[in-house]
């Protein structure tokens, strides 16, 4: 017999500065059955009743401090499936909005308890930087993402990636 899998909503972040570069925390998946260290891009779940934008708000600020007061597109989603620690498998639907950013003045007073456990650096990261790092990070398509949203390559329609 087959088992329904559980759905996990997430908004994320794809924050990017006027000098082109991408922001990512360092966070530690300790729920997943590999223990991962890697960047991503700020966000997180959506609460009950909660749509993918306003979740965005909120995370945003959580994480950063910041508040977000216009539309920000979706470019990029994903559907991932991930095993945790118990052996369940969960089905991830994650939605990328493009945030872009002309002063960065983050603050980290607002994150949740699982935040403060979880999170470590937070950190710009250039098309040149993400190249030459040895680092894990969310997605194989880190570098084209950067690289497109740096050349002002903002997608129409939000296109799947890895």
């Amino acid at each position: 017999m087959e088992h329904k899998l559980r759905v996990r909503k997430s908004a994320r972040a794809i924050v990017i500065n006027s000098k082109n570069q991408i922001f990512l925390f360092q966070y530690m998946f300790d729920y997943l059955e590999d223990n991962k260290v890697i960047w991503i891009t700020p966000g997180g779940s959506l609460e009950e009743g909660e749509s993918f934008e306003d979740a965005l708000k909120r995370e945003f600020f959580e994480e950063l401090g910041m508040k977000i007061t216009n539309k920000c597109p979706e470019v990029y989603y994903r559907n991932p499936i991930y095993t945790l620690k118990s052996g369940e498998k969960v089905q991830s639907v994650e939605k990328f909005f493009l945030v872009a950013l002309v002063e960065d003045s983050f603050s980290f007073d607002h994150w949740t308890e699982s935040e403060k456990k979880r999170m470590f650096a937070g950190k710009w990261w250039s098309v040149e930087e993400i190249e030459k790092s040895e680092d894990e990070f969310f997605t194989k398509d880190i570098l084209r993402i950067t690289t497109e949203l740096s050349n002002g390559e903002i997608p129409r329609e939000p296109r799947e990636i890895a």
